[in-house]
C-alpha cells in the first residue's frame, strides 16, 4: 500500500514454488536412505534455468530468492536475465562431525548453456540462528512504516544510552569559535523554507544529508533565489533524494536539516569557502546524518525496493518433525567499502562523503538493499537489527586517534595513530572528485579535528612531525597523474587518485634516518585546505639509478654493476607512482635504514628533475630493499652516492 512517498508492501516468508517443494522432498528422501550424504556422491536434486529462478524469487518463492541471491542476484523484473540456456544445479550434502552433530548444506553451481561451471556457492542449512527477523525485515521498500520504526528505535537507543556519541556531537571538530552553518532548511507544518541559523540563538539540533549530485540537475541555492527560499521551498521542486530526506527528518521528529546545495550559496565563492572551511564542524554537530548510500544522483532517492526474502532464513521441514532453515547470503554491497567495485555503494565512490561519514556521530545509511545504523559506539542492520557494540568502526577509530598522546617521535605512541591514518588514506584516496582542487579540502574536517586534539600539523596531507616516514607511501598498482588543476605536491599521496599504502609497516626495526628535513612550506589558496603550491627541502644520500621491468613489477639498478640473482643488490624493488618513463633520468634518495634481529631494510624515494630543472625535483615513486643480516648490499655503500640537498615539489 502506497502513502505519499512510502510503500508498506511486505513479502511473505517461507513460501516455496513447486520446484523447490521437489528439492525439499529430495532432501527428505536422501535422509531416509542415509544419515550422511557426501557431496561427491549426492545425486543432482534440481536444475533451474537462471531467468526462471530469478523470476520465481521475485514472485515470492523464498527458496528461489536465496538461490538467486547466491549466484545471480536480481531485485527487479527489469533486471531478470534474458533466456540464454544458463542454468543452476543443486546437490545436497550432510556430514557427521566428531561431536555427533551434522553439517548440512547445498552445493549450488551456475553453469553456461554448455554445462561449463561459472561459479559456485555453498548454501548452509541450519537448525537455528540468531537475530530473528522483525517486521522491517520483510519490507519490500526501505520507506515502509516498519523500517521507520526500526530507524527510530536505533536513534532513540543511541540518544538514551550512548553518552559518548552526544558528547562528540557538541564538541567542535576544529578550533573555530563559531562552527555553525549559515543556513538550515526549516520544516514547518505543511511546508518548509530556508532559515538563517543566527535567527535561532539556541542553536537548534539538526540533521545533515550526505548524498552525491551525480549527473542529475540538483536544485540549488543561489544569490538570485535566496530571498524566495527564505520565504518558501516548494517540495515538488526538489529532487527525490531531498524529498526523501525531508520525510525522514519529519519521521525522526526533527525540525531542521542541512543540505549542501540548499544551504551553501552556489554562485558565491566566498560563501563556499566559508562553509567548506567548517564542513567538518557541520557534520560533527549534526544529531544524525542521513546517508543516501544507494543513490547515484539526486533523482535516485534514499528509499530502495528490494526482495527481502533474499536476505532472510527460509524455514522448511527437513525430516519428520525436524525444522531446518536455508541460510541466505549477505548483501553484496557494504557501507564499509569505498572507491569503485561491485561491493561499493554509489555514495562511497565520492571523496567528499568520507569525512561526512567519519565525522558524523550518528549515521543512518539508506543502502541499495537495506537500512543500516552506525554511531560511534554501535552498529546495526537489516540482517542484524539488534544494536551491537562496534569498536572497530571508522567513527570510533577517529575518536580514539584524537585521544592518543602522540610524542612526535617514532615510538609506541605513533604506531596506533599510523595504523588509523593509513586506513583513512586507503579509504579516501581512491574516491572520485569533480574538482581535483578539492582533494585536500574534502578531508580537511578530519585533519582539523586531529590537529586540534593532538597538536600535530598537516602539510598537504602529511603530518609534519612524521614527515620522513610518511613520505614512503606507495601506490597499490599504478596511478595516473591528474592532468587538470593542482591537487598537491608530488611527495604527498594527495597528488594522486589511487589506493595507497604506508611504506613502513613494521615497527620492530631500529630506524637510522639517513635523510634530514630542512624545510617544509605550503602556500594555501584558501583557509579550507586548498593549496597553491608546496615544497620540502631535504638532505640525504642520492644515487643515480635506472629501472628494469621484471615479472612482478620493477627493480632498480645502478652504475655498471650486474647484480647476481637472489642477492641483496638484486632485490631493490622500485614502486613507481605512475607507469615509468624509459626516457626519464632517475635518482634514488635513501631516507631510512632499518635493522632487526633477523633482517635489515633500506627505503627511500625515487626522484627526477622537474622539466630538466637542476634545482627542482619531483617524486616519481619509492624503493625498498630487504635481506638477511648475512647478505650485505653495495647499494649506497660503493661510493657512487653523494649527499645532496633537494627541493621537491
Amino acid at each position: 500500500m502506497m502513502s505519499g512517498l512510502q510503500d508498506n508492501t511486505s513479502a511473505t516468508p517461507n513460501v516455496v514454488c513447486d520446484k523447490c517443494r521437489g528439492v525439499i522432498s529430495a532432501f527428505q528422501l536422501c535422509l531416509r536412505e542415509s544419515d550422511e550424504v557426501k557431496q561427491a556422491e549426492s545425486p543432482l536434486i534440481r536444475q533451474y534455468l537462471v531467468h526462471e529462478v530469478q523470476a520465481s524469487g521475485l514472485r515470492g518463492c523464498h527458496f528461489c530468492s536465496i538461490i538467486s541471491q547466491a549466484l545471480c542476484p536480481v531485485h527487479s523484473e527489469r533486471n531478470i536475465s534474458q533466456p540464454s540456456g544458463s542454468f543452476i544445479t543443486l546437490r545436497f550434502s550432510r556430514m557427521k562431525k566428531s561431536d555427533g552433530s551434522y553439517v548440512t548444506s547445498i552445493d549450488a553451481w551456475l553453469r553456461d548453456s554448455e554445462g561449463e561451471r561459472i561459479r559456485n556457492s555453498t548454501i548452509g542449512v541450519v537448525s537455528a540462528f540468531q537475530d530473528q527477523p522483525i517486521p522491517a525485515s520483510w519490507s519490500i521498500s526501505t520507506s515502509s512504516d516498519a523500517t521507520f520504526e526500526l530507524a527510530q528505535g536505533w536513534h532513540d537507543e543511541c540518544l538514551l544510552n550512548h553518552e559518548l556519541c552526544e558528547e562528540l556531537r557538541i564538541t567542535p571538530a576544529s578550533a573555530n569559535k563559531s562552527p555553525f552553518p549559515t543556513y538550515l532548511v526549516e520544516l514547518v507544518p505543511g511546508g518548509l523554507h530556508l532559515c538563517r541559523a543566527k535567527d535561532h540563538p539556541d542553536r537548534p539540533q539538526y540533521l545533515t544529508l550526505s548524498h552525491r549530485w551525480g549527473g542529475s540537475h540538483i536544485f540549488q541555492l543561489t544569490s538570485k533565489n535566496l530571498d524566495a527560499l527564505l520565504s518558501e521551498i516548494h517540495l515538488s521542486d526538489l529532487p527525490k533524494t531531498f524529498q526523501d530526506a525531508i520525510l525522514i527528518t519529519r519521521k525522526l521528529g526533527y525540525r531542521f536539516i542541512w543540505i549542501d546545495s540548499l544551504c551553501i550559496i552556489q554562485d558565491s565563492k566566498e560563501h563556499w569557502v566559508t562553509e567548506s572551511t567548517i564542513m567538518g564542524d557541520i557534520y560533527r554537530g549534526s544529531s544524525c546524518t542521513i546517508a543516501a548510500l544507494g543513490a547515484t544522483d539526486g533523482d535516485s532517492g534514499c528509499f530502495k525496493t528490494r526482495n527481502p526474502l533474499c536476505f532472510q532464513h527460509c524455514r522448511f521441514e527437513l525430516d519428520a518433525g525436524q525444522v531446518a532453515y536455508l541460510t541466505p547470503r549477505h548483501e553484496r554491497k557494504s557501507f564499509n567499502y569505498t572507491g569503485y567495485g561491485p561491493e561499493v555503494e554509489p555514495l562511497h565512490e565520492r571523496a567528499w562523503v568520507m569525512q561526512e561519514w567519519m565525522l558524523s556521530p550518528r549515521t543512518l545509511h539508506y543502502g541499495t538493499f537495506g537500512l543500516y545504523w552506525e554511531c560511534v559506539i554501535a552498529s546495526a542492520g537489516g540482517q542484524q537489527p539488534r544494536m551491537e557494540t562496534s569498536l572497530s568502526s571508522t567513527k570510533y577509530a577517529l575518536q580514539q586517534a584524537c585521544t592518543l598522546e602522540i610524542t612526535g617521535k617514532m615510538d609506541t605512541s605513533y604506531k596506533p595513530f599510523w595504523r588509523w591514518w593509513s586506513r583513512v588514506i586507503s579509504i579516501y584516496n581512491p574516491c572520485g572528485l569533480t574538482y581535483g582542487t578539492d582533494k585536500l579540502v574534502a578531508i580537511s574536517g578530519i585533519v582539523r579535528l586531529v590537529e586540534s586534539k593532538t597538536g600535530l600539523h598537516s602539510l598537504a596531507g602529511i603530518w609534519k612531525e612524521y614527515l620522513l616516514p610518511e613520505l614512503l607511501w606507495y601506490v597499490d598498482g599504478l596511478a595516473v597523474h591528474p592532468k587538470v588543476a593542482y591537487q598537491a605536491p608530488t611527495w604527498s599521496w594527495a597528488s594522486l587518485n589511487a589506493r595507497v599504502n604506508p611504506g613502513i609497516q613494521d615497527f620492530d626495526y631500529a630506524f637510522d634516518w639517513k635523510a634530514e628535513l630542512l624545510e617544509a612550506v605550503v602556500h594555501p589558496a584558501a583557509a579550507n585546505g586548498q593549496l597553491l603550491s608546496a615544497y620540502i627541502k631535504i638532505r640525504g644520500p642520492l644515487q643515480r639509478v635506472r629501472w628494469e621491468a621484471v615479472e612482478n613489477g620493477y627493480k632498480l639498478r645502478w652504475g655498471e654493476k650486474v647484480a647476481r640473482e637472489n642477492t641483496a643488490d638484486d632485490g631493490i624493488a622500485f614502486l613507481p607512482d605512475v607507469a615509468p618513463d624509459p626516457e626519464q633520468e632517475l635518482w634514488a634518495l635513501l631516507v631510512v635504514h632499518g635493522a632487526a634481529l633477523t633482517t635489515w631494510m633500506n627505503m627511500g624515494l625515487v626522484v627526477a628533475k622537474k622539466d630538466g630543472n637542476r634545482e627542482i625535483w619531483v617524486r616519481v615513486g619509492s624503493f625498498r630493499q630487504y635481506d638477511w643480516p648475512t647478505n650485505p648490499t653495495e647499494f649506497f655503500e660503493d661510493g657512487g652516492a653523494e649527499t645532496r640537498e633537494l627541493v621537491i615539489v
